[in-house]
């Protein structure tokens, strides 16, 4: 499997001016190392100031205070994590987020060559660093999920941890198999265009007697693939989902007329819910398995600092 993001840069022959730079700094920096604490260290590696910069980035839009240093140093624990649980299944082999950062400028080069050729791109044309950044970790997360769910880990799940997260709790994916119960009834319409007051008035009270402006219920049964189509429209369709057994909704507008509907029950298809959720609970399973791993990662990191 190809590595989602690979360091092509490191190790390069430094410029003149860049070698200057480096030698500045170097200088500048001799008596404030002396008074200042070493920078925290995490198995060895020391974050440099664009890891702690795309760190801050990450840690604002997450909602945490970027003036608090263990935000974006427990950010960057977690990408280094994420990093380690790639490399063990064989996903990625970046080690650290200026892995990431090194090859920016390259992937730019590249997609703007592309463009400049009339070549299709996905995204942005230039990424700036947190943006290329923030997607490579993506890449990265998914396919170490994908190498988890081809088994690299042996952490398989199961078709009866499927089933067993399904039976916990039936009521959270009983939505694509229930089927509404209901009797229908058409309200006529008055001479102002609206329901007529009338028997719209009986309607609400629960009353669907036949004598009602001459209507003939109608027992039906309502399918959640009949309301995912929207078949009965945003209005109706809303007011089923949320009502309670016996509630009468309407009168509500249908094809220029006016109906209601009152809700006798709802059954539910366990094995055709079972059945359309199945595949949606593996990947959350698998995701938790993925989540676990970084979590034994960070657990077993060896973090040295001030």
């Amino acid at each position: 499997m190809p590595h989602p993001v690979t360091p092509t840069r490191r190790g390069r022959p430094l410029t003149l001016a860049a070698l200057l730079a480096m030698l500045l700094a170097v200088g500048g920096a001799v008596t404030a190392c002396a008074a200042a604490p070493a920078p925290a260290a995490v198995d060895g590696v020391q974050f440099s100031d664009a890891e702690l910069a795309v760190a801050s980035v990450r840690a604002e839009r997450g909602g945490a205070d970027v003036d608090d240093p263990s935000g974006r140093f427990d950010t960057l624990r977690d990408d280094l994590a994420l990093f380690a649980v790639a490399r063990s299944v064989g996903a990625s082999d970046v080690t650290r987020p200026d892995d990431i950062l090194d090859v920016v400028d390259d992937v730019n080069a590249q997609r703007a060559e592309t463009a400049a050729a009339g070549g299709v791109l996905y995204g942005p044309v230039t990424y700036d660093p947190a943006s290329f950044y923030g997607k490579s970790l993506t890449d990265i997360r998914q396919a170490t999920l994908t190498r988890i769910e081809e088994g690299a880990t042996g952490a398989h799940v199961t078709d009866d941890e499927v089933r067993a997260r399904f039976d916990a709790d039936r009521a959270e994916w009983a939505d694509a198999a229930t089927t509404y119960h209901v009797t229908r009834v058409t309200v006529p319409t008055a001479a102002d265009g609206g329901p007529d007051p009338v028997v719209a008035g009986a309607v609400q009270r629960g009353d669907v007697a036949p004598v009602l402006g001459g209507s003939t219920p109608e027992s039906i049964d309502i399918t959640s693939d009949q309301l995912a189509t929207n078949v009965f429209g945003p209005d109706a369709t809303a007011a089923l989902l949320s009502a309670a057994d016996g509630s009468v909704l309407g009168p509500l507008p249908e094809q220029g007329g006016w109906v209601a509907y009152r809700l006798e029950g709802r059954s539910v298809d366990a094995e055709a819910a079972f059945a359309h959720y199945a595949s949606r609970i593996r990947s959350v399973l698998y995701a938790e398995r993925l989540d676990a791993l970084i979590a034994d990662a960070r657990d077993a990191q060896v973090v040295v600092g001030p």
